[in-house]
This record gives structure tokens, C-alpha cells and sequence, in this order.
């Protein structure tokens, strides 16, 4: 329905332009660019609603990945810094863009390698997938997720605050807490190697941000690298949570999702109705959230638009 080639993931101007949101059904969000730079205070792989639909918090802010790959790497992630500075260029490793009902999905080429990278939220929970799949390639490669991350309210923006947020290895993970009073998040991955780190990365520039006359660079925290070797065929999930135990099988979980989404458009009675009419069902989907009120314990709201708003009219 919604298919990009390199007319546009080629170009740094466009792909940037263009964003992606996706949602989890309480008020938590995750959203970005195809180009996958950070052009607003609002993108990130994990924003939680930590008072459903409200309280919205800044948790995993970006992955950025690095293949190594037949003698050579490949950084797929792009970063920009102060007075415009594009480093890595990894758009330029980006063949097409898509949706796959609600999930955005990047084909990335690596020589004669390709990756698929899928993000989507578990419907009902402050919970995060960033699955990468090996769809082909003439041997193993080996990809290396470097995770930054923050704690702030999704309005809000961060300078270095030198040992601000503990890092603490868990099973499969790790457990992050900003402070004594923050709600803790985990990154798990099943099959990864996980080496903790502390540092920081200076001046991310928002360039969006810059345009509103707003705070225009930020700066986050890198908790970790998480590192795997597949073959083509195999996946790597990374999995960011305020739940301990999510689900880490990225299968499943995205099986579920999928299912998800069928329900919504039996409940919107589609059959036979042209795809952009189902798309059009599942974006007007993710803004119906639940809120709980006297009276009314599992009850539903509409927010009045992602990223500035809440529930109100």
C-alpha cells in the first residue's frame, strides 16, 4: 500500500521528511523518519505511557547498526550533528521502505547481502520490537546494535548528566534505572551478546526542533552494544520494556501483533473492501487508547493527535 524505493530512501532530504509512528493502544508510542535520523524531541524506539494514556516518558531513543559483512561494515543508520552534518550516511544503504499494516519495514542492501528491519509495539503494553531479518547473503554476517537511550518526558530534552542512570546486566538484558524514583526499563535480546556501556553521545541535532525555534541538540546515553552473527534465513530481536518479562520470541510477538490487527478490521467489517481502506482502519486505530475512569474501569479515549496531544474536545 505504502511502498518507497530508492527515489526516496536515497535521498537524505526526503527520507527524512517522511516519518513513521507506532502506537501500543494505552498512549505509548514509538516514531522516527525513514531515514532513520532524529529530527524531532518526539522520535524514539520507546516512548511509555507511564500513567495510561499519559505520562509519557523517553526510554530507548535509537539503535545504531553496523554490519560486518565479507571483509566489509556497513553502518545503516544515519546521525545528525550541529550545522548540518550527516554522519554515517547509512540511508544510502537503504533500497525500499514499506508498511506492513501498522510495522514499518526497511530493506537494507549490504553487497549481495539483504536485512529487513521491523518495528512495532505490543498492543497494551509499554513494550517495543526491533527485529532484523537476514533475507539473503552468500555467508554469515555479523550485526552490532548500539542502543542510546534517555529518561524525560517526551516534551522535554537532556544534557549530560555524568553517572545519571545505572546499568545493571539482567538475564538475556539489561535493566536501566535513571534514578531511585524512575520507573526501571529492560533490553533483552535471546540471541544476542550483550556488552554493558556508559557513555555518552553529545548534540544529536533537531532539525525539526530547530525549525519551531526550540532546544536544537540533545544528548544521550549509550547503555550497551548488543551483537550477533546470522546467517541468512536467521533474525535478531532486541526487545525494550517496562515489563521484566516480555515475550523475547520476535516470531511470535509479531505473529500476535499481526493478529492484532486482523481483529481490527473484522471489528471494522472490510472484507472485500480495497486496501487503502483497511490501512486508513488501522491508522484511525492507533489513536483509540484505553483510559480507566470512575465508572468506566476498562474504558476507551481518542487522543487528539501523536506527538503534543492527550485526550481532549
Amino acid at each position: 500500500m505504502l511502498n518507497f524505493g530508492r527515489e526516496v530512501c536515497g535521498s537524505f532530504e526526503a527520507a527524512a521528511a517522511r516519518e513513521w509512528l507506532v502506537t501500543n493502544g494505552i498512549g505509548g508510542y514509538a516514531s522516527g523518519t525513514v531515514a532513520g535520523v532524529l529530527t524531532r524531541r518526539y522520535h524514539g524506539l520507546l516512548i511509555a505511557a507511564l500513567k495510561p494514556p499519559l505520562g509519557r516518558t523517553l526510554m530507548l531513543t535509537k539503535l545504531d547498526e553496523t554490519v560486518a559483512y565479507g571483509g566489509r561494515f556497513y553502518e545503516l543508520f544515519t546521525n545528525c550533528w550541529p550545522k548540518d552534518v550527516i554522519d554515517p550516511h547509512g540511508y544510502q544503504t537503504l533500497e525500499a521502505f514499506c508498511l506492513e499494516g501498522t510495522t514499518p519495514v526497511w530493506t537494507f542492501a549490504c553487497a549481495d547481502a539483504q536485512i529487513q528491519k521491523r518495528v512495532w509495539m505490543q498492543p497494551g503494553a509499554n513494550t517495543t520490537y526491533v527485529r532484523y531479518d537476514v533475507v539473503r547473503g552468500s555467508g554469515p554476517l555479523t550485526l552490532t546494535l548500539k542502543a542510546l537511550v534517555n529518561y524525560r518526558d517526551h516534551h522535554g530534552w537532556t544534557r549530560c548528566r555524568g553517572d545519571w542512570m545505572r546499568v545493571e546486566p539482567v538475564r538475556q538484558g539489561l535493566r536501566i534505572v535513571a534514578c531511585d524514583d524512575a520507573t526501571p526499563f529492560y533490553l533483552f535480546s535471546e540471541s544476542a551478546q550483550i556488552y554493558p556501556k556508559h557513555a555518552w553521545h553529545y548534540g544529536f541535532y533537531l532539525s525539526a526542533e530547530a525549525a519551531r525555534g526550540m532546544e536544537m541538540a540533545e544528548d544521550h546515553l549509550q547503555v550497551g552494544d548488543f551483537q550477533a552473527t546470522l546467517e541468512p534465513g536467521e533474525s535478531l530481536t532486541l526487545v525494550a520494556s517496562t515489563t521484566a518479562t516480555p515475550e523475547l520470541d520476535g516470531g511470535q510477538a509479531f505473529a500476535e501483533r499481526q493478529a492484532y490487527e486482523q481483529q481490527v478490521s473484522a471489528a471494522a467489517a472490510l472484507d472485500g473492501a480495497p486496501p487503502e481502506v483497511r490501512h486508513l482502519a488501522l491508522a484511525a486505530d492507533q489513536f483509540v487508547v484505553r483510559r480507566d475512569v470512575p465508572g468506566v474501569p476498562e474504558g476507551y479515549t481518542i487522543l487528539a493527535g501523536y506527538p503534543w496531544f492527550a485526550d481532549w474536545g
